[in-house]
């Protein structure tokens, strides 16, 4: 996958910081690559490269968003790329199905604009926490909202592909310089 670091991968990758599905290790090496592949590289991703707290990458990445010339079309897809990144939290079993429902639904419910309203997150939750925690029933519920958010999911799951290869180089070089 080629990345171009405009203003929509900007997007996604702060929907991706915000849900705390990527961090430092993910995008510190991805960013150098683009700062030696560009003569000029963007400057957010040169700022990107220098930090490690998740609030600061957060606000670099979105004053870059923000920064002129502003862009409005992209705004509404990402509110379900959120709900897409907690899911891959969930697949890759950082969180528990429990959590992933109840943040979906608190995300929902402070945004509003998610393609599901958080009653149908908080219902899903309440379902399931009545069931005792039902496996069946959580498989059920995922592929419910796996087949409601397959489109996004799959969008954030290429990127996110991307960013764990550079993860995995980040390990490597940590690994290797403490031998």
């Amino acid at each position: 996958m080629k990345i171009e670091p405009n203003k929509e991968f900007a997007c996604k990758t702060g929907i991706m910081l915000d849900s705390k599905l990527i961090w430092y290790k993910h995008f510190h090496p991805f960013c150098d690559d683009i700062i030696l592949e560009y003569t000029n590289p963007p400057y957010w991703i040169i700022e990107l490269a220098t930090v490690r707290y998740q609030g600061s990458a957060i606000e670099i990445v979105n004053k870059y968003i923000h920064s002129e010339p502003c862009i409005t079309y992209y705004n509404s897809k990402l509110f379900d790329q959120y709900i897409a990144c907690l899911y891959i939290k969930y697949d890759r079993r950082e969180i528990s199905w429990a959590s992933f429902l109840l943040e979906s639904g608190q995300y929902a419910d402070s945004c509003e604009a998610v393609k599901e309203p958080c009653e149908y997150f908080f219902e899903l939750l309440n379902e399931y926490e009545a069931e005792e925690f039902n496996i069946e029933l959580e498989h059920k519920q995922r592929e419910e909202i796996r087949g409601k958010f397959r489109g996004e999911i799959h969008e954030m799951q290429e990127l996110y592909d991307v960013f764990r290869k550079y993860f995995k180089q980040y390990i490597m070089k940590e690994r290797e310089a403490s031998k």
